[in-house]
């Protein structure tokens, strides 16, 4: 297949349109009800350029995957990866059931869920993997992704409050 390992960047960047569009409107729009809440969604950034530049962070490392995956043909990694995406569905899910209502990404996990199951179930059987295997390479990729994300957001507030004075500096 022409896009063998090259599905999950573009299905991620997808998803992560959704998001980078609508998070800046959506905490605008519900900024009260929010503030009531015990959890911040999508961290304290409030800007989508910052929010961006996260998500370029993220992206870079599904390259990273997809490109190792696709030299050594790797369809363990590239399954734990998927696996891993794919189970942050339930996050868009959960926040949408304690706001009671649309959050930033719920349609595109939607929509890409029976994809992201068909596809994988194929890597499932071409990896071959015992479930141990499976185990080791999912667990590996939970916990870079996850350490990725715990870095990010604490980066990307600090990355919003740079823009915003760098703006201001540049309009003086």
């Amino acid at each position: 297949m022409l896009l063998d390992y090259w599905m999950l960047p573009i299905l991620f960047i997808l998803h992560d349109f959704e998001e980078m569009i609508m998070m800046p409107i959506w905490k605008r729009q519900h900024n009260q009800r929010l503030r009531k809440m015990k959890k911040s969604f999508f961290g304290a950034v409030t800007n989508g350029q910052a929010f961006s530049v996260g998500v370029l962070e993220e992206l870079i490392i599904l390259i990273g995957v997809s490109l190792v995956s696709s030299v050594l043909h790797s369809d363990r990694l590239y399954l734990a990866f998927m696996v891993t995406y794919t189970l942050h569905f339930l996050m868009h899910y959960r926040m949408c059931f304690e706001f009671q209502g649309y959050v930033p990404g719920v349609i595109s996990v939607t929509l890409e869920l029976p994809v992201m199951i068909w596809l994988i179930t194929i890597y499932w059987q071409r990896s071959q993997s015992t479930f141990g295997e499976f185990l080791g390479y999912v667990t590996v990729a939970f916990l870079i992704q996850f350490v990725n994300l715990r870095v990010m957001h604490t980066l990307m507030p600090k990355i919003q409050a740079k823009m915003a004075a760098y703006t201001r500096t540049s309009l003086l």
